[in-house]
């Protein structure tokens, strides 16, 4: 990825971040009033994973990727779940204000999530090997999933894992011994699961494609 397409990338996840702001704003009821305030705090959350991936993918010494990978890994779960806050949704004057708002967090969370896995992917294939690389993938996928149940359903967020690690490992154990006895959250799992791990394959599939080349011009 060259610095060009790096900085359009950026930028282009700045600007639906900065709309769905500005849509939020612009709510005939108090600025900042539900649902905008926890809509803008679940973006800001999204964007942690970011951060953290792009420090891993340009870090030099080996030694701070544990740490930096740990903590991409414990905040990446907030970007996929911008998809659940549309269960917030309702009918009402200022629906379509609102369906716009919840689309522009949603692509803006996916799309952050993505990326941010595509820059650890790299950095792993390129340093420990294709196998381990794509073996994080399937793990991030995995515990994604787990992660927006937890928040979703079990109303943790990623602070907890540092403020109450044993709570959350306890609830989220519970879960997982009977996924069958919370059939609601067990669907949402799987379903973020798949849409999540197809949206990286997409993206993975787009970042590969390169212009054929053009075939030699007959000399005249």
């Amino acid at each position: 990825m060259t610095k060009v397409h790096a900085l359009v990338l950026l930028g282009s996840l700045a600007a639906t971040t900065a709309l769905t702001v500005a849509l939020g704003t612009k709510d005939p009821a108090a600025p900042l009033s539900y649902p905008s305030r926890f809509l803008i705090w679940n973006l800001f959350l999204a964007w942690i994973p970011m951060v953290f991936a792009v420090g891993f993918a340009m870090v030099r010494r080996r030694v701070w990727l544990v740490p930096l990978g740990l903590g991409w890994l414990a905040f990446l779960p907030n970007a996929p779940y911008l998809v659940t806050d549309l269960v917030h949704l309702g009918e009402g004057y200022e629906l379509w204000r609102h369906v716009l708002q919840y689309g522009f967090a949603a692509w803006t969370g996916i799309l952050l999530g993505v990326v941010s896995m595509l820059l650890v992917h790299r950095r792993l294939d390129r340093d420990v090997g294709a196998a381990w690389g794509w073996a994080a993938v399937a793990l991030s996928v995995a515990l994604c999933a787990v992660g927006v149940v937890i928040g979703r359903f079990q109303r943790w967020n990623s602070w907890d894992l540092v403020t109450r690690p044993d709570a959350v490992v306890s609830a989220t154990f519970d879960w997982v011994r009977a996924p069958l006895s919370s059939v609601q959250s067990t669907g949402v799992a799987v379903a973020v699961a798949a849409f999540f791990g197809l949206a990286y394959l997409t993206v993975w599939a787009l970042s590969g494609l390169r212009p054929e080349a053009k075939a030699a011009q007959p000399a005249s």
